[in-house]
């Protein structure tokens, strides 16, 4: 049987426990933890851990610098991290990351934070050249992009989205007259928006999406701090949409516009070049039309000399939405692993 530890028990980690009869192979849950404490055991209920999460009662209070040694005793055959994104200091993600790769255990990941720049994110790979790594669910939420580019085999040359459903959702509640603050603290009591709010509102999010979408679908490394994060004097918007009012959108309606936050990634030749930054869209541009937690992504490419574009659509955001893509790889890594075996 696969032995899994879970760190993480927010929004996210919680939707995963609640599906945790979905993993395939009828894996154990040996090790579950946060940043208060942990649970250990050889079979670990996923309801009862809850529960316990819920009252607060835990088999031990979780430190900082235990992920080693708490790796060593429960010896997972897979590490799924689930931890908060902090892209200034990276914890704790990172450091739980590499303490599983550098005892070659296979990881599968939503967090961000081995993205936000490129020594980090060149770090991170050097360890897992030869364990598997799966941070697809870092992009996209519940929208299989990465996988199912890399499957097609084309030339990616453009990459262009509305990539942050809490941008999209706080522009909706702004179109609906609701002010800048309480859309705000809808977006966080929801769990679509990031523990640091300006990763949203200023692009950085999205910057760092777009590195995981340029690394899985171009195979070049570029960091979250290569990206330039714009933002629209003209309307007000100091960067991202940070600055934004219910009047501003409503103006833009009146003209039969609509303001969106794009990402962008242009390949020329060997430079890659990447945008953040706010756009004002006709009404009837297919992004425009990308609201709530949904996320939209363009992909043009060439397959041979065969120009290809793809548009894909679909929940960018959201606990359950997550939980499932990391479902996905886990079961994916699961069934490899097994095949490896085998």
């Amino acid at each position: 049987m696969t032995r899994i530890a879970v760190f993480g028990l927010g929004h996210v980690g919680r939707a995963l426990l609640r599906s945790f009869d979905r993993v395939r192979g009828a894996p154990r849950l040996v090790l579950v933890a946060d940043g208060q404490g942990l649970f250990r055991g050889e079979d670990l209920d996923p309801g009862e851990v809850l529960r316990r999460k819920a009252a607060r009662d835990y088999d031990a209070p979780r430190h900082e610098d235990d992920v080693g040694r708490l790796l060593d005793q429960a010896q997972p055959d897979i590490h799924v991290e689930l931890t908060p994104t902090d892209l200034e200091h990276g914890a704790p993600a990172v450091p739980d990351v590499v303490a599983a790769l550098n005892r070659r255990i296979p990881v599968v990941t939503a967090a961000k934070s081995h993205q936000r720049s490129r020594a980090v994110l060149e770090e991170t790979l050097a360890r897992a050249r030869r364990t598997p790594f799966l941070d697809h669910a870092a992009t996209l939420a519940g929208i299989p992009a990465t996988e199912m580019v890399t499957g097609l085999g084309m030339k990616v040359t453009r990459i262009e989205g509305v990539l942050n459903g809490t941008t999209n959702f706080m522009l909706q509640r702004l179109s609906e007259g609701v002010g800048f603050e309480p859309a705000l603290q809808e977006a966080i009591a929801r769990g679509f928006a990031e523990r640091n709010w300006r990763y949203d509102l200023e692009g950085l999010d999205v910057a760092v999406k777009l590195v995981g979408l340029t690394r899985h679908l171009t195979g070049e490394l570029i960091g979250a701090t290569d990206a330039e994060l714009v933002g629209a004097p003209e309307l007000g918007l100091s960067r991202g949409i940070v600055g934004v009012t219910p009047e501003v959108v409503a103006d833009l309606a009146a003209r039969g516009q609509k303001l969106k936050l794009v990402g962008e990634v242009v390949r020329d030749g060997e430079r890659v070049r990447a945008r953040v930054g706010p756009r004002v869209l006709a009404a009837s541009d297919p992004f425009a039309q990308v609201d709530g937690f949904q996320n939209a992504v363009k992909l043009e490419g060439l397959m041979n000399d065969t120009r290809m574009e793809l548009f894909l659509r679909g929940p960018g955001a959201g606990a359950d939405e997550t939980a499932s893509r990391v479902l996905g790889n886990l079961n994916h890594l699961i069934e490899v692993l097994a095949w490896g075996r085998g």
